[in-house]
């Protein structure tokens, strides 16, 4: 064996090629950033979340496909209804809590549709306004009632909420859409009602034992 040719072969599997350490460290730090950005990037609840649109009482918001204005809010022990089916005496609706009335004009800008409203807690829980039956009081209640385009409608939605959570409490109205719009893909209307310790306390005192809705 040529040993010349055996000492260049052995030297040329001995030897190391020289690290690059800042070539790793770029690639380390780019990987990093990749990270991060990934983290950073919004999820897919995000993504879809409604866009909020603020307003206050008595000023007329308008959004994407619809508009309310807020007239004020009022609250209740009890509503008189209308006997029901098969009854011939008036009834008295009690809530869980306490009723809290939001007397609205309402209106469906560029398609027919509804508005649904819910009422936000400062702590984030969410009461949705009562079905159109609670209290069955034909188009007062505007509870999944169904809007013509550019007819605005008068009415009232209806909250049984504990007396405890009225305080920073919102009302959020978002555009539900014959077929089933997704919320998600509109926007949400957030209407801050006032109500600081103070202002929560004046409106339960204000509180009626009940209203006659017949």
């Amino acid at each position: 064996m040529n040993t010349s040719a055996a000492n260049a072969s052995g030297t040329g599997q001995g030897r190391r090629l020289p690290v690059r350490w800042s070539l790793v460290i770029a690639t380390v730090a780019v990987l990093a950033a990749i990270v991060l950005l990934r983290k950073a990037e919004p999820g897919y609840e995000q993504k879809i979340a409604p866009i909020p649109v603020q307003g206050h009482v008595g000023v007329r918001v308008v959004a994407r496909n619809f508009a309310v204005t807020v007239k004020r809010v009022k609250l209740a022990r009890g509503y008189q209804v209308a006997p029901g089916l098969f009854e011939t005496a008036p009834r008295i609706l009690k809530p869980d809590g306490i009723w809290m009335s939001a007397l609205m004009e309402v209106e469906a800008l560029s398609a027919p549709g509804t508005i649904n409203a819910q009422l936000r807690t400062r702590d984030g829980l969410l009461y949705v306004a009562s079905g159109p039956d609670r209290p069955d009081i034909d188009e007062f209640n505007l509870s999944q009632k169904q809007l013509a385009t550019a007819l605005p409608a008068s009415g009232a939605y209806f909250f049984d909420v504990p007396p405890d959570r009225l305080e920073g409490a919102r009302l959020q109205f978002h555009w539900g859409a014959v077929g089933g719009y997704p919320e998600g893909m509109d926007h949400l209307v957030d209407i801050d009602l006032g109500l600081d310790a103070a202002a929560a306390r004046k409106l339960q005192a204000e509180a009626q034992p009940v209203i006659d809705l017949r």
